[in-house]
């Protein structure tokens, strides 16, 4: 999903039978390393006046004192990934308000707790409630909740383009760009921005999609780019808040023109040049007009680019990135993300002659049942990233990591995730900042996620409905996010807190 979709370089089900003695031989190596590791950053630090630079592998300011940068992503902002904001209904939920319309609340309900909570509506999940539509209210009435149930396809996506068109559609390019600059202030607001520095995090990452950031339409690859100035706007803004509360930002481009990955469709950035113009030029902007904030710790140019067909392509296309913002006499941290291919696959610097640059990737273990599992990996990642690292000469940076499940487990995993990453010395972030874990999950399933640092909705959403609000209901809705209180997840903040 988003940042949370991308495959391990490494993962338990792929370590092999002898997977256990190779742990041994990690742990051993990886207690000599940690033990090596003298560092000690754990006092607070707030941004200076002058740029972060790299320094061998680490992060530091004008006074040449290492910096970790430790935060939080503001997932669902500008990129907007409506599995985060619980923004429309995933299937399940269109379902039951459907019924409730038709006055059939108790069946309709019990037959989506059988089918069990679906997010796309695919044919699998229709099939199975449809057993149980069926049985409680007849083939007829099955048949005629089901079809008006078609008529909105979910708009639970990991990538903003099916939300985005819906509301295009509805409105126009500028009554879409409106209603969604009303959404972004509502979802991060300067309260949230001055909480996440009271905890003790100093790094925000920004999450931000080409769509976001322009005013054209979304269908098909896009001829141009036009910038939209109300998303510009908001950037400006969350970044003067940073600088006076004492937050940097990484300013992350989660999608680019032709897709670095496939989240929006199929991706067609490193084969078509006419994209990687647009990507480059999309970056010179943003360039020409951060190159001077000393509030932004680095610019994350191409998150998770999964889909380069090799190493070569994947760097090919950073070299541009880099040499474009360069050009401007940019001197920012550049953050250079593995696409999952292993971070022993990122060059050394020298070859491309790049300067000031993070390599990066983002850690999600979806096969991980338990500590143990957990204690495994960070034994893996703390013996092979250091070696790399070592050879590579450059800052790490982990831009996003999460256990995300509600278990005690996995709140003690997040934190041990943490701790590595402090012994390493290394960059992290959590993703994500803010989630809605859909209420009707919570409501017939009891089922709650670890997703969100600030994660358990309190009171009741007056939830968005994209298809048949009106403009100035919609309007009203996003805005009303600024006082929706989504309490912390306690459990997950004392695990990540710094």
């Amino acid at each position: 999903m988003g940042d949370a979709g991308g495959p391990l370089a490494f993962s338990l089900e792929s370590a092999g039978p002898h997977r256990g003695r190779l742990w041994l031989a990690f742990a051993m190596l990886s207690i000599f390393l940690l033990a090596c590791t003298s560092d000690d950053d754990s006092a607070a630090q707030e941004p200076a006046d002058t740029l972060l630079q790299a320094d061998g592998t680490d992060i530091v300011d004008g006074g040449g004192n290492a910096v970790v940068m430790r935060g939080v992503a503001l997932g669902g902002w500008n990129f907007h990934e409506n599995w985060i904001t619980a923004v429309d209904y995933p299937a399940h939920a269109r379902l039951q308000v459907i019924g409730q319309e038709a006055g059939l609340s108790e069946e309709v309900d019990a037959a989506i707790v059988e089918a069990g909570p679906d997010e796309d509506g695919d044919a699998d999940w229709v099939a199975a409630v449809r057993i149980g539509l069926e049985s409680r209210l007849g083939a007829e009435t099955a048949n005629g909740l089901l079809a008006t149930l078609a008529q909105y396809p979910s708009l639970v996506d990991d990538s903003d383009l099916p939300l985005r068109r819906v509301l295009e559609a509805r409105f126009g390019i500028e009554g879409r760009d409106t209603l969604l600059d009303a959404f972004q202030g509502g979802w991060i607001t300067d309260a949230d921005l001055a909480w996440i520095a009271e905890q003790g995090f100093n790094t925000v990452r920004v999450p931000m999609g080409y769509r976001g950031l322009t005013s054209m339409t979304d269908d098909g690859s896009p001829s141009e780019l036009v910038w939209n100035e109300l998303a510009f706007a908001r950037i400006d803004h969350l970044l003067d808040v940073c600088e006076d509360v004492g937050l940097w930002a990484v300013l992350d481009i989660q999608e680019a023109p032709g897709g670095q990955n496939e989240y929006a469709g199929p991706s067609t950035l490193y084969t078509d040049p006419a994209m990687q113009a647009l990507t480059v030029e999309l970056w010179s902007e943003l360039s020409r007009r951060y190159r001077d904030r000393t509030s932004v710790a680095a610019y994350s140019l191409l998150a998770e680019p999964m889909s380069a067909p090799d190493d070569d392509a994947r760097d090919a296309m950073y070299d541009q990135l880099v040499g474009a913002i360069r050009a401007n006499e940019d001197d920012h941290l550049l953050v250079i993300h593995d696409g999952f291919r292993g971070m022993q696959t990122l060059p050394a610097p020298a070859e491309y002659g790049w300067t000031n640059v993070v390599y990066s990737t983002h850690l999600f273990e979806w096969g991980a049942t338990s500590t143990a599992d957990y204690e495994a990996l960070m034994t893996y990642y703390g013996t092979v990233f250091r070696t790399n690292q070592t050879t590579q000469q450059v800052p790490y940076y982990v831009g996003s990591f999460s256990t995300f499940k509600d278990e005690p487990w996995a709140y003690e995993s997040a934190g041990l995730m943490k701790d590595g990453f402090e012994a390493n010395g290394w960059s992290w972030t959590v993703w994500t900042f803010k989630r809605i874990d859909d209420p009707v999950e919570v409501a017939l399933w009891g089922k709650q996620t670890g997703w969100g640092v600030r994660g358990r909705l309190v009171g009741e959403l007056d939830r968005p409905d994209l298809y048949r609000d009106d403009e100035a209901t919609l309007a009203r809705k996003f805005a009303a996010y600024g006082e929706l209180e989504v309490a912390p997840n306690e459990a997950l903040l004392d695990a990540v807190a710094p």
